[in-house]
């Protein structure tokens, strides 16, 4: 059964991941773009499909590293602060996705 907290994190993150493709100026960045937001729907698929007992956090985890560790190259890259706050966002989102996968799991701190 999905995690509703963590369903509305991801919408969110996509969406400021949209703002982000629609303010970039940076046509060399797009590929990376595009791969953070085929991450972001692996991750919505592991959300879907959520069953705490059958190690979904074992393969949600994985996949919320990468999508971090993707935007934090694409934040370092970047040369606009107005973007800042979008790049923040999705790393909140990840966090909640996180935490709420945890706390599923019986596991949280």
């Amino acid at each position: 059964m999905p995690i509703p907290a963590a369903v509305a994190a991801l919408k969110d993150a996509r969406t400021a991941l949209g703002e982000l493709e629609a303010r970039c100026c940076d046509p060399g960045r797009s590929p990376h773009l595009e791969k953070l937001a085929l991450t972001l729907v692996d991750l919505q698929g592991q959300v879907d499909r959520w069953d705490a007992n059958d190690n979904a956090l074992g393969r949600l985890i994985p996949l919320l590293e990468d999508a971090g560790s993707q935007v934090g190259w694409l934040q370092i890259g970047c040369c606009a602060e107005n973007r800042l706050p979008l790049y923040a966002r999705i790393l909140e989102d990840l966090t909640r996705v996180q935490m709420e996968a945890n706390r599923s799991a019986g596991l949280g701190h």
